[in-house]
């Protein structure tokens, strides 16, 4: 998707430089997934210890494979 944005120019200066992009369509899009993933964990985290997850995990595959080969 084509899109015009304005970046000050120390901003993408420095943007440039800490990706080494050879383009500023890269760097802005290496920056942007970059920043995603980032989110994207923080959400993670945050999470930790609002759910509960079985340890027993195993026992569960188990039980899942063995229904599986009852109906085979």
């Amino acid at each position: 998707m084509r899109t015009t944005i304005n970046i000050k120019d120390d901003l993408m200066d420095a943007l440039l430089a800490l990706t080494k992009a050879k383009t500023k369509t890269k760097a802005v899009e290496l920056s942007i997934r970059e920043y995603i993933e980032k989110k994207s964990i923080e959400d993670l985290i945050s999470l930790s210890g609002k759910i509960n997850i079985d340890s027993d995990w195993q026992k569960e595959e188990e039980a899942e494979l063995n229904e599986y080969r009852d109906h085979s």
